[in-house]
This record gives structure tokens, C-alpha cells and sequence, in this order.
């Protein structure tokens, strides 16, 4: 199969992110959809093949306890004058929309061959690939970062070592055909370059 330049530009400039109100209520995707996706996210670029990603699926009544145990930490870690009972509420309403949940875990090389750095970008390009693949695969998601996911309270529920590090959750469903997307733009490369040519 050939693509041209053009095709992989397309592509990338594709991807995109879905959040929970974009995907379809009811949103039931087949595992082996799912297994796709990892299977694609396993070849990502890897230094010394240490292949760092560690994958945890949570899928039918495991999204439901998933968000749970999200909606328990937002409400332990979270001070009182910065709470909000709306986003409390709202963990008990995504599952409904959500069909798996895959948690990105990066996994220290416990032989240490190369910087802790080189395991995380790693990762990143495997999160990468299965971003790529959403639209292939008739899916739709986002990766989800943020306070819940790098507190203590959630490395012990996903049952973490000492030097794994929480890249996100990659939240994932069926495409909602009524949402309307909102128009995506980037900063041109050429702003962002600097050229050293002696």
C-alpha cells in the first residue's frame, strides 16, 4: 500500500481529540477494536527496544468504577474553595458515553539503560499512534491528564512502582455524528523554526 506525501500530511493534520461530550451515549466499541489500537501503539520508536508503555484497558462495568474512583479523588484532593459540585456530579455521568478507558503508564527500564526521559517520549509517541489510528478504527477519544491522574490516591488504585510515571487516560467511544467539531489551527512550523546552517 502506497501513501503519498500528501496522504500522511492529511493524516496528522487529521488527528483530533474527542471529549466525553462528543462521543455517542451508549457507546459500545468491540474489544478487539481496542486490541487494534494497542497493537499499533506497541510500534511506536523505542530506544534499545525497552518499549516502556504499560496499557491497563478498563472496560464494561470497569469504566463505571473508573470514574468513581475518579469522582473519590477529585473530592479528596481537592481544597474546599476550589471545588466544584458540577465536575463532583459529572464523573457519574461520562461513563454513559464511554466505552473503554486505557490508562498510559510509563515503565522504568529496570535495567536503567538509558535516561528516564527516553522511556517517557516513548510512551508519547505510542499515545501518538493511537491517536493516529481513532479515524481508521471508526473511534473517537482523548487522552486525559491532569491532578487526579498523577496523585498518589490514583498510583496506588492502578498499582503503580515507585518509578512509574502516570502519562494519561485515553478515553475512548463511538463518534457522536450530531456533535459539531469546532475549527482546529496551529501555530505555522516556520514561527516555531530556527534554521543554523554554519
Amino acid at each position: 500500500m502506497n501513501f503519498t506525501a500528501n496522504d500522511i500530511s492529511q493524516w496528522i493534520k487529521n488527528r483530533k481529540s474527542t471529549f466525553v461530550n462528543g462521543l455517542k451515549e451508549g457507546s459500545q466499541i468491540d474489544d478487539t477494536v481496542i486490541e487494534q489500537l494497542l497493537e499499533n501503539a506497541s510500534w511506536a520508536p523505542s530506544h534499545g527496544l525497552v518499549q516502556a508503555w504499560q496499557l491497563k484497558v478498563f472496560a464494561g462495568e470497569g469504566v463505571k468504577r473508573f470514574f468513581e474512583v475518579q469522582q473519590a479523588i477529585y473530592k479528596a484532593i481537592t481544597p474546599a474553595d476550589q471545588f466544584m459540585d458540577f465536575k463532583y456530579k459529572a464523573y457519574l455521568e461520562k461513563w454513559k458515553r464511554v466505552s473503554h478507558i486505557v490508562t498510559v503508564i510509563a515503565q522504568r527500564d529496570p535495567h536503567k539503560r538509558f535516561p528516564a526521559q527516553e522511556d517517557l517520549v516513548s510512551v508519547a509517541c505510542a499515545v501518538q499512534n493511537m491517536y493516529l489510528s481513532l479515524e481508521s478504527l471508526g473511534i473517537a477519544g482523548y487522552l486525559s491528564t491532569g491532578a487526579i491522574c498523577y496523585s498518589q490516591e490514583m498510583r496506588d488504585f492502578l498499582g503503580l512502582q515507585e518509578e512509574d510515571i502516570p502519562v494519561g487516560f485515553f478515553v475512548l467511544g463511538e463518534p457522536d455524528p450530531a456533535f459539531q467539531r469546532p475549527p482546529r489551527t496551529r501555530i505555522p512550523a516556520n514561527e516555531k523554526t530556527e534554521w543554523i546552517r554554519k
